[in-house]
């Protein structure tokens, strides 16, 4: 799986993991297998989100740490970034389809 990189402190590599998962889950409360669309989440998930793909790289990474690196600038980079993780982490998921995280539509 071809890792996406980003600017930080450091070049880092994002990559959602079982591990980053349950962390994003912990830290908010909520099932990223219950859907999560990028272009309504919280400031405060999103950061968790983007630590759940770092924390890969770096076991001891913490969440305020994240919070330190990011700089306002980087949102629409980082937002795209993130999006490309998701997708290359579902084996199914094809450039220009929603991904499996997205918000799955209410059955009546």
């Amino acid at each position: 799986m071809e890792l996406v990189t980003v600017q930080l402190d450091k070049e880092r590599h994002l990559r959602l993991t079982a591990r980053g998962m349950l962390g994003f889950q912990t830290l908010t409360g909520k099932n990223l297998f219950g859907g999560i669309d990028l272009k309504d989440i919280e400031f405060k998930e999103f950061m968790a989100l983007l630590w759940a793909c770092l924390v890969h790289e770096d076991k001891e990474l913490k969440y305020d740490d994240v919070l330190d690196m990011v700089e306002i600038g980087h949102m629409p980079l980082l937002t795209k970034a993130i999006s490309r993780c998701i997708v290359q982490s579902f084996p199914d998921a094809k450039e220009g389809e929603e991904p499996p995280l997205a918000p799955k539509p209410q059955s009546s």
